[in-house]
């Protein structure tokens, strides 16, 4: 199995067949997963972190993966990704049933493919 350290991967597979791209794993409070069903790659985006305090860390767009992590435990089905920005170092997800747009940033892409 390789492994890409790059967007381009997610770019192309959103370019060629968006509703392929289904959201698998979200795990606060920096890991979203996300699976090509018509090419069978996994795409892992790594959210970076920001310091608080001294004493701890969080992601940045945490409240914001939080909301995402609870639509794809409640429906799943209805979260789909709705742009990715590669130069911009960002994805956003959409949620079809309650209608909520979530952009997150990106410090990582990583592309796994079969």
């Amino acid at each position: 199995m390789s492994v890409h350290k790059s967007g381009a991967f997610l770019q192309q597979c959103f370019s060629v067949h968006p509703l392929c791209l289904n959201v698998k794993l979200v795990s606060p409070p920096k890991i979203v997963g996300v699976v090509c069903t018509n090419c069978l790659m996994r795409h892992r985006l790594t959210l970076p972190e920001a310091s608080v305090s001294s004493e701890e860390t969080t992601g940045i767009d945490s409240h914001e993966l939080l909301r995402l992590q609870e639509c794809v435990q409640s429906h799943p089905k209805d979260v789909r990704v709705s742009l990715v920005h590669i130069e911009q170092s960002a994805v956003e997800f959409r949620c079809g049933s309650c209608h909520h747009n979530y952009v997150l940033e990106v410090a990582l892409f990583e592309t796994h493919q079969s």
